[in-house]
């Protein structure tokens, strides 16, 4: 989130505090990136280009497309088959939040230390339980798609980095078919499945990510991945996606709402109440009145630390005071 220091000299008025009811019904999805050591059994030098070829003819997905979105995802690196920061598995990053979510240890779990920080009492140990299903968002669900169009097991494509690329080619050709989009050969025509396949709710985001997965296709890629494999991705300088097929990818527009928002950004307005109570009191947000007064000297770029729904519930309630 967003958030601006103001100078000193603010309107007169006392704060409202309201203390929270409970805590929020949803735990963020972040989890540690768990550490892994490379496989001792490494495939052949080429082992993963060649799982980017033949997944690429199986699903009829371009080639170039399929590495393009990879490199994106995760620079073509395996991480050992641990997950992500936000649940994603092996090189397409593959989303399975509430496995990961499990074998997440929560903090003051560990040793005999008290959460509450008493010793007077026995120790609270808690334990990590996992969401359900449904209220995981599609975007961090993405692996047990994959397992239903592949028939490949779960387990198998979070660990076997071939079967995790013919995974994400099978949810880029599914993109492509909800399209009302041929399986084509040429990659200019992969714009609005390359777009579905961000989790993108919003048009915006979803064109920023295509965008930057075209901006790898125009000018390629060559690496050596966390295990040692050299993948190539040729350059097509003069590749043109046919970005209007992101206008029947059926996501929601974002409201700007004037911000001066830069281009390769999406950003949405989400006003924030101004409510007064009677007797100087008011609520969460001061009312500006610039340039007069309240000169903004900073942006803040605040880490919420709580589920992003349950964040907006509270910026937008006129009496909550963070």
């Amino acid at each position: 989130m967003r958030g601006s220091v103001t100078a000193p000299d603010r309107t007169a008025g006392r704060r409202r505090t309201r203390a929270t009811a409970g805590a929020l019904a949803t735990a963020a999805l972040l989890f540690p990136l768990l550490g892994a050591a490379p496989s001792e059994a490494r495939s052949t030098a080429n082992g993963l280009q060649s799982a980017f070829a033949s997944a690429a003819a199986e699903y009829q997905v371009p080639q170039s497309v399929l590495l393009g979105v990879s490199y994106l995802q995760s620079r073509w690196d395996t991480h050992g088959g641990a997950p992500s920061v936000t649940g994603g598995y092996g090189p397409m990053h593959l989303t399975d939040a509430r496995t990961a979510l499990a074998g997440v240890t929560p903090h003051h779990s560990e040793g005999s230390e008290d959460a509450r920080g008493d010793s007077a009492r026995p120790p609270l140990l808690p334990a990590a339980k996992p969401p359900r299903t449904s209220a995981v968002p599609a975007r961090l669900r993405t692996l047990p798609k994959a397992a239903k169009l592949t028939g490949l097991s779960p387990r198998k494509l979070r660990t076997d980095p071939a079967a995790n690329v013919a995974g994400g080619a099978a949810l880029l050709a599914d993109a492509q078919r909800e399209l009302g989009e041929p399986l084509s050969s040429d990659p200019a025509d992969w714009y609005g499945a390359v777009a579905r396949f961000s989790g993108a709710d919003d048009s915006a985001t979803a064109a920023a990510y295509a965008n930057d997965v075209y901006d790898v296709l125009r000018t390629g890629r060559e690496r050596a991945t966390d295990t040692g494999q050299r993948v190539v991705l040729a350059a097509q300088p003069k590749l043109s996606p046919r970005t209007a097929q992101l206008g029947r990818a059926g996501l929601r527009t974002l409201d700007a709402g004037g911000t001066e928002c830069p281009r390769t950004v999406s950003c949405e307005w989400i006003p924030a109440p101004y409510k007064q109570f009677g007797e100087g009191d008011y609520g969460n947000h001061d009312l500006g009145d610039r340039p007069t007064s309240q000169d903004i000297d900073y942006i803040v770029v605040h880490d919420t630390e709580g589920a992003w729904e349950g964040v907006l519930t509270m910026v937008q309630d006129p009496a909550y005071v963070s």
